[in-house]
């Protein structure tokens, strides 16, 4: 029921009693007044008022219910859509590289969108097993001219995310954590590049003593050793940065 048929009905039932009451007041001036009768006026006046009352509050309720709902959370204003919902459309229908395009166009139209480039990253990947496009794209935004020191922080450690994480590539990842140190001097992203840059060293010396010990093992026994194709592309006498980003 809509708001006019809703007041519309409270203003029947309202002007009904006012009807009685003046009805009452009528048979209160005449000469012979029966008290039985008027006594039962009253008390039907009384129950209308309730039944009126009960009825108004049920038919206005939804009515100042909306109204409060437009007042606290403005549904009347339109939404604006998020330029990410073409890529998490993609992502729920499990089209990891549709999403990668969708979100690819976030970034063209906002190159500030860091969640979108890390989307980029992560969907390559975690999802589509392609390092290299991700690696592809992170050295594409870092190659910006208007990139803030943050932002290049933030896209150089995504890359070293990349080289280390997945490609266990520890000379370039050094390289770029170098780069943070020096372009960025006495900053927490220095600070934290240099920590990152001793705990990939630590792990890469660990990784390849594993090797070693690994080929050792095999030429006793042996057995041919398998090359891991993952293994550390790291000296593990000189695991400094000796290459560029």
């Amino acid at each position: 029921m809509r708001v006019f048929p809703r007041l519309l009905v409270i203003g029947l039932l309202w002007g009904g009693i006012y009807y009685l009451i003046q009805h009452v007041k009528g048979m209160q001036s005449a000469e012979d007044v029966d008290n039985a009768t008027l006594s039962s006026y009253y008390m039907g006046i009384v129950l209308a008022g309730l039944v009126s009352a009960i009825i108004s509050g049920i038919l206005l309720l939804p009515i100042l219910g909306e109204f409060m709902g437009n007042v606290i959370f403005t549904p009347s204003v339109q939404i604006e859509k998020s330029p990410h919902s073409a890529a998490l459309a993609k992502l729920a229908a499990g089209d990891y590289e549709g999403a990668v395009e969708a979100y690819k166009e976030v970034f063209e139209d906002d190159p500030k969108d860091m969640h979108a480039a890390n989307e980029i990253v992560r969907l390559y990947c975690e999802k589509l097993g392609m390092p290299e496009p991700a690696s592809d794209f992170l050295v594409g935004a870092l190659s910006a001219s208007d990139l803030t020191p943050k932002e290049r922080a933030f896209f150089s450690e995504r890359l070293v995310d990349v080289c280390w994480g997945v490609q266990r590539d520890a000379v370039r990842a050094n390289a770029i954590l170098a780069r943070i140190v020096e372009e960025m001097p006495e900053t927490r992203e220095a600070a934290n590049a240099t920590h990152r840059m001793a705990e990939i060293e630590r792990q890469a010396q660990e990784e390849a003593y594993l090797a070693a010990q690994q080929q050792q093992e095999a030429e006793a026994a042996g057995v041919a050793p398998v090359q891991d194709e993952a293994a550390p592309q790291q000296d593990a006498n000189h695991p400094g940065p000796t290459a560029q980003a």
